[in-house]
């Protein structure tokens, strides 16, 4: 940078200089405000994104047990079938033997419900079946046993067989409000599914939005560090062109000075050569140095 030539000119640097420094104390507070508000909104982002995986993480736990729960229960379904199964085939061998009034018609129709529920228990015991086909082939055999046990109403019945048809029907019951409850466990699965999935998109947008307010702090926060430096800068300038303007002052007080004392040492000198009495403060003047005249009057 070039020496300023005047005083003008170093005054001028000085104005520009603290205008700038003014600009530059304004931008670095408003940069400090803020870096101040984006670390309170990353501090909440954060909070928010740990609290949906706390949530996200208790929904998965939970759902893991709703599936569990409802496979025992489809287990347990499928045991009950079975069970259903080998009472109902019980209940055929001994309603075969009763002696009654159209046996035969009333035989051949539920020996054909028979072989149509037995050839869909066997899927649901054998074939590996979407929960939703299972379900509709367990309301089917629901039907046809209701059919059935019309028929068998027909019949005379024996005291074993009478039994026989209660337990098969608290059965069937068991095994509807167990096909219930897997349907209420399927929703519950559904709902927690629809949640985890709502909470992985919320915390992919959390993510996203914290990722940007962490670039746009480190952005302020390096623009801060550039004002600060360029503000260090500017202040060991104003200091400089203060100096500058201080010791240029200085140099035209004292070449003033000195003009002003040679002018009356001369009128001293004449008063002297033409034979004045010289005052005090001529004499000091006329012989006294310079520098001490100067350095006493400033």
């Amino acid at each position: 940078m070039a020496q300023p030539s005047s005083e003008e000119e170093l005054l001028s640097r000085i104005e520009r200089t603290r205008e700038r420094i003014a600009e530059l104390r304004s931008e670095r507070d408003r940069l400090v405000g803020t870096i101040r508000d984006l670390k309170t909104r990353i501090a909440a982002t954060r909070s928010r994104l740990r609290d949906l995986k706390n949530e996200y993480f208790a929904v998965r736990d939970s759902l893991r047990s709703l599936i569990e729960e409802r496979r025992k229960l489809i287990e347990e379904r499928r045991r009950h079938v079975g069970e259903l199964r080998r009472k109902r085939e019980k209940l055929y061998e001994l309603l075969s033997k009763l002696d009654v009034r159209d046996a035969g018609r009333l035989r051949s129709r539920a020996e054909a419900l028979r072989a149509r529920i037995e050839k869909l228990e066997w899927r649901i015991i054998t074939e590996s079946l979407s929960l939703e086909e299972e379900n509709r082939l367990v309301k089917e055999i629901a039907g046809l046993e209701a059919e059935l046990e019309r028929i068998y109403e027909s019949l005379r019945r024996s005291s074993e067989a009478g039994e026989l048809r209660a337990e098969i029907t608290a059965a069937r019951i068991n095994i509807e409000d167990l096909g219930k409850m897997i349907d209420q466990l399927t929703r519950e699965i559904s709902r927690h599914k629809s949640r985890a999935e709502e909470l992985r998109s919320e915390m992919e947008e959390q993510r996203r939005a914290l990722d940007q307010l962490v670039g746009e702090l480190s952005s302020s926060v390096s623009k801060l560090l550039e004002i600060k430096g360029e503000l260090r800068s500017l202040s060991g300038e104003l200091g400089k062109f203060i100096e500058e303007l201080r010791a240029f002052r200085e140099s035209r007080s004292r070449q003033r000075a000195l003009e002003i004392l040679d002018r009356k040492k001369r009128e001293a000198e004449e008063k002297a050569r033409k034979g004045g009495r010289l005052s005090f403060a001529e004499a000091r003047v006329l012989y006294g140095s310079y520098e001490d005249i100067v350095e006493e009057e400033r």
